[in-house]
């Protein structure tokens, strides 16, 4: 009875599903500079994210049972068929997301309204619309890397540029604070 039980709970535990691109070692290292200075610079007090979770999400899925395999085949699938070219991502602006709470995404974000990481996420967008993950697809994309989470907010304004070459994307399942990397896919030219 008492593993049929455990095996009850373990079913029943949640992660979220998100499609992201992970900054090469690095621009990680730069990242975390740059949320360090605007830590000093701006009096903020709210946690860092740590370094290994740094990333810039391309698409969320949302919550589900970590036993669903259905769900992570589909969007394995969907992202098999992704075919674009490796890019530039570039962070050159520094600025806070508003939200309905009091922990305000401290975000680092691309400089123009259209950068290459936009093509990425229109490819994704397409393939798992077709694998049906229609609901969970947002119509607006503005790329960015949250580098902490603060009750202050931060006014919009340039920082010194990060670039990273981005080669792949990953599927990662976050379940209580940690990651985990499903899979990774290279970017290559159809």
């Amino acid at each position: 009875m008492q593993d049929s039980l455990a095996g009850m709970e373990a079913r029943s535990e949640t992660g979220s599903l998100f499609f992201c691109v992970f900054p090469e070692p690095a621009a990680r290292e730069a990242i975390v500079a740059e949320a360090d200075a605007l830590r000093v610079e701006h009096s903020l007090i709210g946690p860092a994210i740590k370094p290994n979770r740094l990333h810039a999400t391309l698409h969320y899925l949302g919550e589900h049972l970590i036993d669903r395999a259905d769900i992570v085949d589909a969007a394995t699938t969907a992202a098999s068929r992704v075919r674009h070219a490796p890019f530039e991502v570039t962070l050159a602006r520094a600025s806070s997301f508003s939200t309905r709470n009091d922990k305000h995404p401290c975000v680092l974000l691309c400089p123009e309204e259209r950068p290459p990481i936009h093509g990425l996420w229109r490819e994704l967008s397409n393939r798992l619309m077709a694998g049906g993950f229609g609901r969970y697809l947002k119509r607006e994309f503005t790329p960015h890397v949250t580098v902490l989470y603060d009750t202050r907010v931060l006014t919009p304004h340039a920082i010194e540029p990060i670039r990273w070459q981005a080669r792949d994307f990953a599927l990662v399942r976050s379940l209580q604070g940690e990651y985990e990397v499903i899979g990774s896919w290279p970017l290559r030219a159809s």
